[in-house]
């Protein structure tokens, strides 16, 4: 279900953070970085394993998979102008306060059944991708204000 999710949004993200063109710079930083293990166990539940780091183009993830076998976490890492990307693809963004220059929260990006919260620092997009699930939005905050901190 999880690997089935990510090849999905892997797909849908190839829009945002323009992935085949050009390269990540050296300044962005990697996003199994952006939450420790403690951090995400905490807010969301137990780990199934370390998660996984992978890159592609200008966009990088983090790819989360948790115990219970239904929840589902990523952390994408994307050049500053991703926020407006993503802004572009959502359906129905949601102010945010606090967290960063540019945030919104936004359900249901493509017809999935995930909660994004996209926060914009410096030249650093971030996005935290989280299944659905009771109080989603406030764990996305809860991880997205430990993550805007390390940016």
């Amino acid at each position: 279900m999880v690997m089935q999710f990510t090849r999905s949004f892997l797909t849908v993200m190839v829009g945002i953070g323009d992935l085949g063109i050009g390269t990540r710079s050296d300044a962005a930083p990697a996003p199994c970085s952006l939450l420790t293990d403690a951090e995400v166990e905490q807010v969301v539940g137990k780990l199934m394993r370390t998660p996984k780091a992978e890159q592609e183009g200008r966009a990088a993830w983090c790819n989360y998979e948790f115990a219970n076998g239904k929840d589902a976490m990523e952390v994408w890492v994307f050049p500053a102008d991703g926020i407006e990307r993503g802004r572009n693809k959502s359906m129905k963004p949601t102010a945010v306060k606090g967290l960063g220059e540019d945030k919104f929260i936004e359900r249901g990006m493509h017809g999935l059944d995930y909660v994004n919260l996209f926060i914009k620092k410096g030249e650093t997009t971030i996005q935290l991708s989280l299944k659905e699930t009771a109080g989603d939005e406030e764990k996305l905050k809860a991880l997205g204000k430990k993550a805007v901190g390390r940016l």
